[in-house]
């Protein structure tokens, strides 16, 4: 008798684990974006990823007429695949990058799949899978080819679609705003064991001293506005001054991708001061509780900071008054 009740019992719990089952898609949550998003904004980028039967949708916008990037998210989380939990967040943020370039048509969206443990990312009409993501990002190789003078040079890299900085929770110091990020700039999603590609952001100084912003996307896209502050005589730096090809090699060091492995966001940053070039990876890891730095040109120790598991995205900055005015 006992085992018929035991068997009853895991019957009923397999067909209320059916039942309870989420059956969403990529263009069934689109529709639950509130209409007059959908109408008065464009869709620039959309991404799914599923790991341990959890699953995430993500969904970009860019919005002209305030000049504004909106990323709504949709997590479905799991317990042994009985008890499923929903959860819906957005975050808007101004932009000075038009973004409009690349708008793509929201019927791609029936092209995803729920997959198991895969990436999908919807990116200028096209659909890219798994390996195919980090494949069409470029390199600082690839973008740094002329004779110009630099501020700063960045490669940045998230996990997801993202935008704003990174807020995190450090002990009993409390939040720290804008960690890692810039403002404005629309972060696509790429696998941390290829840190030597992602989107790269240019700050190029013109000859009447202000700073002229380009962000690098895949496919030879790139965005650009210029800076509210004029570039310093002291960090100014040209190409034939950086090691490139060592820095470039120090990306690709089993050291390096084996510290960043499951990340939230990396950085690479390159700079100058007083003729000093220095070359800075940071990232952020909410697993291990820690963000790293580690300073490769000239060598460095890493260091890391550890905060707490609560962190999320922000368009507020903590910085000083003339780098809050960088885009």
């Amino acid at each position: 008798m006992k085992g018929k009740l035991l068997a009853l019992g895991l019957l009923l719990l397999l067909l209320y684990s059916y039942s309870n089952q989420p059956h969403e898609t990529m263009s069934t949550l689109y529709q639950k974006i509130p209409a007059q998003v959908r109408e008065n904004s464009q869709l620039i980028a959309a991404y799914y990823s599923s790991q341990n039967g959890d699953r995430e949708y993500q969904f970009a916008f860019y919005t002209p007429e305030n000049k504004s990037v909106s990323i709504y998210t949709f997590r479905i989380s799991s317990f042994l695949k009985i008890f499923w939990d929903k959860e819906k967040s957005k975050i808007t943020c101004k932009t000075p990058f038009n973004y409009s370039t690349l708008t793509t048509s929201p019927e791609k969206l029936k092209n995803f799949e729920n997959c198991d443990n895969c990436r999908e990312l919807l990116y200028k009409g096209k659909i890219y899978r798994n390996e195919e993501i980090d494949r069409i990002y470029p390199s600082p190789d690839q973008v740094i080819l002329g004779n110009e003078t630099y501020v700063n040079l960045v490669l940045m890299k998230d996990s997801q679609i993202s935008i704003g900085g990174i807020k995190e929770r450090v002990g009993d110091m409390g939040i720290v705003l804008g960690r890692s990020g810039y403002r404005g700039l629309l972060h696509l999603p790429s696998a941390m064991s290829t840190p030597w590609k992602g989107v790269i952001i240019e700050f190029i100084t013109k000859s009447n001293g202000t700073i002229k912003v380009i962000a690098h996307y895949p496919g030879n896209i790139t965005v650009s506005t210029i800076a509210e502050v004029k570039a310093a005589n002291n960090k100014t730096w040209t190409l034939e001054e950086v090691p490139l090809a060592d820095i470039m090699q120090k990306l690709k060091s089993k050291e390096l991708t084996s510290s960043i492995k499951g990340s939230l966001r990396f950085e690479l940053s390159i700079t100058g001061e007083d003729g000093r070039i220095e070359a800075w990876t940071t990232w952020v890891d909410p697993e291990k509780e820690v963000d790293g730095v580690w300073r490769i040109i000239p060598p460095g120790k890493i260091e890391h900071t550890k905060f707490s598991l609560s962190w999320s995205y922000s368009c507020m900055w903590f910085e000083t008054d003339s780098l809050e005015k960088l885009p």
